[in-house]
């Protein structure tokens, strides 16, 4: 309604301001001193059919789409407006004994008048102005209801970006949790002592992930502080034999959107450690510049069948990347026999 509403005061501001163009260019060229109010109502009265059209006529069709309609609306308008300013230009030759149009108006495109209809020449003056204002000014109206729909069009665009984001989100969240408390579940049954510490560090992620998730951009660092805990939980549930490796070096005013480089690290775990029976091992490490982003993480692998419940993994982020990074981020997957290599660059 607003980006309408803005629309729709240019539009009037734009008329104004064309009208008053004419309005000065008619009364600048009045060379042979005629009364003023005369030129102003001859181009006043130029300007009302465009302004009808304008402001009525094309609102009209905008909103009933009936084109038959609007045809003979804007036909019945061109006619009773050409016999209107027509006798009145006839009553301004006769007044001022001229036969010139560029004395009344600076939009003086005139026809000829046919064959047999000469004394009608006055009629043939004003339709040629009628129709080139009415069509200026609809072209007018025409590219802003074209602007306008664009407008509107990015604009539901980017707000199903941000209900599709909001879902995606979501979905990470209770993804995530779902997995620790799997973790939690198997110390508890150990009765380990660590049970305690791996509780303060899931709440630490309860909170990151219903405040601080929820915003658009984090700092990397604290991203790196939920990657690093995750990692310690996991940790503790994997086989001695099982490698884990996390490595960063990332400048402390980058910032990134929450919850991304997470699922990679759970991906891994899932495919790297928990699906392989021999010696496994997680190597991640990230980067970082003022400008550029890069996570890396290489794992063991072994494929398994597809089960039922949870996985929302890979696709998830590609979805994320391309809404919140379009153009500024390149994801490559390399999966062999035995080995899965992700790598995920952000431009920031």
């Amino acid at each position: 309604m607003k980006i309408r509403k803005g629309y729709q005061f240019v539009r009037l501001l734009l008329n104004v301001v064309f009208t008053v163009f004419i309005l000065f260019a008619a009364i600048n060229n009045n060379h042979k001193d005629f009364p003023l109010s005369y030129l102003i109502l001859y181009n006043l009265l130029l300007f009302i059919p465009a302004w009808v059209n304008n402001f009525w006529l094309l609102r009209k069709l905008n909103h009933d789409k009936n084109i038959r309609k609007y045809f003979v609306e804007v036909i019945i308008l061109f006619f009773a407006s050409v016999v209107i300013l027509g006798q009145y230009l006839r009553y301004l030759y006769d007044y001022f004994n001229t036969s010139e149009l560029i004395d009344f108006t600076p939009i003086a495109a005139t026809t000829s008048a046919p064959e047999g209809f000469e004394k009608y020449q006055y009629y043939f003056d004003v339709f040629p102005g009628i129709i080139l204002v009415m069509s200026m000014m609809g072209i007018g109206y025409s590219v802003q209801i074209f602007l306008l729909k664009i407008k509107k069009e990015e604009r539901t665009k980017a707000q199903q970006a941000i209900a599709e984001l909001h879902l995606l989100k979501s979905q990470i969240s209770p993804h995530y949790l779902f997995n620790v408390l799997n973790s939690l579940y198997a110390l508890s049954l150990k009765k380990s002592e660590e049970t305690p510490n791996v509780i303060l560090k899931m709440s630490d992620i309860l909170r990151y992930s219903l405040y601080e998730a929820q915003e658009k951009e984090i700092a990397i660092n604290h991203e790196i502080h939920i990657l690093e805990m995750s990692i310690d939980i996991e940790k503790l549930r994997i086989p001695k034999n099982a490698s884990v490796f996390f490595s960063h070096s990332v400048k402390d005013s980058g910032k990134i959107a929450p919850m991304l480089l997470l699922p990679l690290i759970e991906n891994a775990f899932k495919h790297g450690i928990d699906s392989t029976i021999e010696d496994s091992y997680i190597n991640a490490s990230l980067i970082g510049s003022y400008d550029k982003l890069i996570f890396t993480c290489e794992n063991s692998f072994k494929e398994l069948p597809k089960k039922e419940v949870g996985g929302i993994g890979i696709e998830n982020i590609r979805k994320r990347l391309e809404l919140l990074y379009p153009g500024n981020h390149r994801l490559d997957i390399i999966k062999t026999k035995d080995i899965f290599t992700v790598t995920l660059e952000i431009k920031l």
